[in-house]
């Protein structure tokens, strides 16, 4: 397979932040020999702000609108594109550069990542992102995106969330989102929690792009970012997971987001990923 790695730092004015330092990390330890060896033939380039003035929602939507260019641009060029990214809305960028009417969205993330402006506690704009891809909220931003178009909930899956807000709930509930939680996969297996709904997503949409925040796993076993809450799902899981998801759907593209070098020393997360991305671009 012909891959394009993508880089894009999350970037709202201060360029330290450490899970944009995350981003560079994999390519750093050596995701380009690893994925050569599975096969693969990889080119990697990285996105950055073109901008003096940085703010977080300025800056992050310029760098979704240069994502969903360098995505489409890898498309047209035969390659898969394998984003790595410091905050998980850069999936906005993805999914518009695939621009696709009914793609399906698959959003595997410890948290909802489903508030809007109105119901956010925090004001993370991060945790706007797929209520953003929806269309619910930041709508003039996010056409600004080229060939951007809101996902409709019922082509939208999220899996392994732990950490909702109440507000979110109500949410992903009249936008007609697809949730299996963290629980529900434990409680089963993979294929008993996921299979049906995995299954009638593909009645709807026959590809996706898939999104993996690192903190959806266990940070007892791989430490993601300091985000990241008690629970999760172990490695083999998520694999399990990635595995199911192809046998039903196109895989698109896919991100990888929110890793912090600083909160995994022995590296267990970092070669979790490499799992994970080596199994997204396994060839059946």
């Amino acid at each position: 397979m012909n891959v394009q790695v993508i880089q894009v730092p999350y970037d709202s004015g201060n360029s330290s932040l450490r899970m944009g330092r995350g981003v560079e990390h994999f390519v750093d330890y050596g995701l380009s020999q690893i994925l050569q060896a599975d096969g693969h033939q990889v080119s990697v380039e990285s996105i950055e702000s073109q901008t003096k003035f940085r703010a977080e929602i300025q800056t992050q939507f310029e760098l979704y609108r240069l994502l969903a260019e360098r995505v489409s641009a890898a498309r047209q060029e035969n390659k898969f594109p394998l984003i790595l990214s410091g905050n998980c809305s850069a999936t906005l960028g993805a999914v518009a550069g695939i621009n696709k009417k009914r793609l399906g969205l698959i959003w595997l993330d410890a948290h909802g990542d489903f508030n809007t402006p109105e119901t956010t506690t925090s004001g993370f704009l991060d945790g706007m992102g797929l209520a953003i891809a929806a269309g619910l909220c930041w709508k003039p931003l996010a056409l600004s995106i080229p060939n951007f178009s809101p996902i409709e909930g019922e082509n939208i899956l999220h899996i392994g969330g732990r950490d909702f807000d109440f507000q979110e709930r109500k949410l992903f509930e009249q936008a007609g989102v697809s949730v299996v939680n963290e629980t529900a996969v434990r409680q089963t297996n993979v294929r008993e929690a996921l299979e049906q709904v995995i299954q009638q997503l593909s009645f709807k949409t026959k590809e996706a792009h898939l999104h993996v925040d690192l903190d959806v796993l266990d940070p007892k076993e791989t430490p993601s970012n300091e985000y990241a809450p008690e629970g999760g799902l172990s490695v083999e899981q998520v694999l399990e997971v990635i595995d199911l998801i192809k046998e039903k759907l196109n895989l698109t593209s896919a991100s990888i987001a929110s890793y912090d070098p600083e909160c995994d020393p022995e590296r267990k997360t970092l070669n979790a990923g490499f799992k994970l991305m080596r199994s997204i671009l396994k060839i059946h």
